[in-house]
């Protein structure tokens, strides 16, 4: 893919010449990662993003709103947490956001196999999904891709194969393309021809009215010290409620964005540290506007 960023919450490309790779070690460096792709500069530099794996990136994800909700795992507290609301919201907003700056994004998942039994016959076959638990976590994903495929080897070609499409619910795959091919030879040309021509297709359906966009399209993965950016905290806060009282209340808006309602910097934990790096990095936002202004 030309303009490509990867995102790399797992190392494996190491044999890929080339390539422009970001390691991930947290949901709060994907966080900052995003900071960095809104900015002008870096648009001109990349057209797409690559999150490999997307797998790793979910419990990154689940693991940070865990340590909003202050509970250990997903679902703990009941639903009173709303835990898994907030991880798709969480999860939504930031690759969502990508997509609206203009980013193509690519997720990269693997793929786990399933003995289950055929309704028809009740004999077992064989189920092809992505390696995400629970379910709900793929139909996030799902829900969001306009496109999503299996990758795998065939005897005599050279090259893996890309299914698109199956006769069946055997291998999990499809999207928004009504006459996407079923499989193609796995290269980034391949695809998007294969796309071109299943929006050409179903365009002649509807005297070609449909919408095509041309998309346009670093930063350091960094460690949190909890006692550092508590005292940044402390010192950006305090400019800001010096430039104006009326200040406290959006200090405390961005407080609760990251730790929840009704919570209190003072109650962040180490564990929280991530979070506190966003809340002064929203802050040092503010206090930029405040000063332009």
């Amino acid at each position: 893919m030309p303009k490509a960023l990867l995102l790399a919450f797992e190392k494996g490309y190491n044999a890929l010449p080339g390539v422009m790779a970001i390691d991930i070690t947290s949901w709060g460096d994907m966080k900052q990662v995003m900071r960095e792709l809104k900015k002008d500069k870096v648009k001109e530099t990349y057209n797409c993003v690559v999150v490999d794996t997307i797998d790793i990136a979910a419990d990154y994800c689940q693991k940070y709103v865990c340590n909003q909700l202050g509970i250990e795992s997903m679902g703990e507290g009941g639903w009173g947490t709303n835990s898994w609301k907030k991880f798709k919201d969480e999860f939504n907003d930031v690759f969502r956001g990508l997509t609206q700056l203009g980013y193509a994004v690519f997720f990269i998942g693997h793929a786990s196999e399933q003995i289950v039994k055929d309704e028809n016959t009740g004999a077992d076959r064989v189920q092809i999904r992505p390696a995400l638990s629970p379910k709900s976590i793929q139909k996030t994903i799902e829900g969001m891709a306009d496109i999503y495929g299996y990758a795998h080897q065939v005897a005599g070609h050279d090259m893996s194969v890309l299914t698109l499409r199956y006769k069946d619910d055997s291998i999990s795959c499809g999207g928004r393309f009504k006459y996407i091919v079923p499989e193609i030879d796995m290269t980034y040309e391949n695809l998007v021809e294969a796309i071109h021509n299943a929006i050409d297709k179903e365009g002649l359906e509807y005297g070609n009215q449909y919408v095509t966009e041309e998309r346009e399209a670093a930063p350091v993965v960094q460690k949190y010290d909890y006692d550092a950016l508590m005292a940044e905290f402390q010192e950006i806060a305090g400019e800001l409620m010096t430039q104006n009282q009326m200040n406290a209340a959006k200090i405390t808006s961005i407080i609760e964005k990251y730790l929840g309602k009704k919570k209190k910097i003072s109650e962040a934990t180490p564990e929280q540290a991530e979070m506190i790096f966003l809340i002064v990095q929203d802050l040092k936002d503010e206090l930029m506007t405040n000063n332009t202004n």
